[in-house]
């Protein structure tokens, strides 16, 4: 038969689908806008960072460039001069000169700084700092024209130095040296500068030192961006650029220039939440607005389901007990709506219906065939949700083979079971059956292993459907599932004078001589909570059909170290000719 979708379901799964190709729609416009703007505060960052850079390398460059003028002022001309002559009273006046000219070109930069003048040839330092005095471990190690970051004593009192000799090409402690020029910048001019960039601006900046030192626009926060600088520096930063990075467990948009003189990074960040905010306020309202509208859409399906689906829900589950044979079905629900009055007439047919089905068949034929569906109903099989989600395990991991493996054996197993119009196949398909569930649990478990052996002749045997499948699930989930390890689940066939046996061993823990004594006189007894469904079931049918002498028996197992369950029923051309 045809199964029928419901219209009520088809209506609402196509607003679903519409639904939610909108959400697709709009978050792939949302997460276009995102790439936009990161792409343009990349652009905004980097240029900004690339001016700061350049402001920074033209005021060390304007500071190194004050030797180059040093060096052709006639006032340090004639201070060598007089060293030269030993002239010690006109030494002491050009000394004085150098300085006032030292002093003029530091107040002409725009940073604070000091700038000294070695004489070796006198051991003399002038200096526009007038606690420095010549020391000649300073020039010990000094590279020529090229910045060197020191710590100082503090990190307040870090600075650059550069050292120039004159001439430009001999070197320390050389007696060819006529003067040796020092120019120092602290890095709280750079620290100044860092401050005004993020004026007013989310975020952070802050200069990295090949060492690793930090020296950000705010000093107390200097040692909470030493981390972040050091792993930077880890990770490598070539040059100019940017990246997505974390710091602090945020997110941010980081961006970089290199300084080549200095030998170090400005680095800035700022929080992506700053610049993301609009987009994701207007997208939380819009899926907020989705949200409501979602709620408003299914309280009225809701109201539509109780009033119209609900109602015409009610009578095609009538139809179908109808289609069954069940003529006792009956509506007792009122709607207060138009539906009450077909329901009342349906009722009223069911009646009729019943009544002549009643004076067509005999009531003990009726009754002996309910009690056989029933008792049949019963075996129901309970691990499709683990299958299924087993299935969905290995469909994550790819293993595509044991999926197919798992659903043709899957799908064997239900095809059977769901086919209900064959109430004696042959004792072949019964062993099919359980070959399908072993095997499923055998991919479950992983430990399961099991032999079939039945006789060709005795499998070509008609039997009740699902009377082997029960004994088996018993067998592995109270018998090889509790155990550690391998587990071992032997079935075997034989025929005895008119009876067909088979017997199900297993590997488990077994139960006692007085434990299977208990479980046996429960079997013939109405079920309860403490009698397993599927065995109870399996032995009465057997008794119902094939009468004494026939249901399942119980012992401990001689070739396992479990339990075995024997069933007996009567070979069908023997219980023929009983019922004959």
């Amino acid at each position: 038969m045809k199964r029928h979708r419901p219209v009520f379901l088809q209506m609402n799964g196509a607003l679903l689908i519409l639904l939610l190709l909108i959400l697709l729609l709009y978050t792939y416009f949302s997460r276009t806008s995102f790439r936009v703007i990161d792409s343009q505060m990349a652009d905004y960052n980097e240029s900004q960072l690339l001016f700061l850079k350049y402001q920074i390398e033209s005021n060390a460059e304007r500071l190194s460039l004050t030797s180059n003028l040093l060096v052709r002022d006639s006032s340090l001309l004639d201070l060598q001069l007089s060293i030269l002559t030993q002239d010690y009273y006109r030494m002491l006046d050009f000394q004085t000169h150098v300085k006032e000219k030292l002093n003029l070109q530091s107040f002409s930069s725009n940073w604070s700084n000091h700038l000294s003048v070695y004489l070796p040839d006198i051991q003399t330092r002038v200096s526009t700092d007038l606690s420095d005095s010549y020391d000649p471990s300073d020039l010990e190690g000094a590279v020529n024209g090229k910045w060197r970051f020191h710590l100082g004593d503090s990190r307040s009192s870090a600075y650059y130095q550069l050292f120039l000799w004159d001439p430009f090409l001999s070197e320390a402690g050389s007696p060819a040296v006529n003067a040796v020029f020092e120019v120092r910048f602290g890095l709280d001019n750079i620290r100044k500068m860092l401050q005004h960039y993020k004026l007013d601006s989310p975020g952070a900046c802050f200069l990295l030192t090949a060492d690793g030192r930090v020296f950000s626009n705010e000093e107390p926060k200097d040692g909470e961006f030493e981390q972040l600088g050091e792993k930077l520096l880890k990770e490598g930063l070539n040059g100019n650029g940017h990246r997505n990075q974390l710091v602090n467990g945020e997110k941010v948009f980081l961006s970089h220039a290199y300084l080549a003189d200095l030998d170090a990074y400005l680095i800035d960040f700022v929080p992506t939440r700053v610049f993301h905010e609009p987009i994701v306020k207007s997208r939380n309202l819009f899926y907020a607005s989705m949200g409501v509208l979602i709620v408003l859409g299914l309280a009225a399906a809701y109201l539509l389901y109780l009033n119209v689906q609900k109602p015409v829900a009610m009578i095609m589950k009538g139809l179908k007990r109808f289609e069954i044979g069940d003529y006792s079905f009956r509506i007792h629900r009122k709607l207060r709506n138009e539906f009450d009055y077909m329901m009342q007439h349906f009722n009223d047919m069911g009646a009729k219906i019943q009544h002549l089905i009643q004076n067509v068949y005999e009531e003990q034929d009726r009754s002996r065939l309910a009690t056989l569906k029933q008792l049949q109903s019963q075996i129901n099989p309970h691990f499709l949700y683990n299958c299924l989600s087993f299935i969905a395990g290995c469909a994550k991991i790819g293993h595509t083979e044991t999926i197919k493996e798992m659903a043709y054996h899957l799908g064997g197993y239900y095809r059977y079971i769901t086919r209900v119009e064959n109430q004696m196949p042959l004792l072949q398909e019964e062993a099919d059956l359980v070959t399908h569930y072993l095997e499923i649990y055998s991919f479950r478990l992983e430990r399961v292993e099991y032999r079939i052996d039945i006789p060709p002749d005795m499998r070509d045997e008609p039997v009740m459907r699902l009377i082997l499948q029960p004994v088996v699930e018993n067998a592995v989930v109270h018998g090889i599932e509790p155990k550690p390890g391998k587990g071992t689940v032997l079935i075997a066939g034989r025929r005895e004078s008119e009876w067909n046996v088979l017997t199900v061993e297993d590997s488990g823990d077994g139960m006692t001589e007085r434990e299977i004594e208990a479980y046996v006189r429960k079997l013939d007894q109405p079920m309860d909570g403490d009698t397993g469904c599927g065995l109870w079931n399996v032995h009465q049918r057997l008794k119902h059909r094939f009468g004494a002498g026939a249901g399942i028996f119980m012992q401990p197992s001689n070739r396992l170290s479990g339990l075995c369950v024997t069933l007996r029923w009567r070979r069908e051309e023997d219980s023929r000719g009983e019922s004959a």
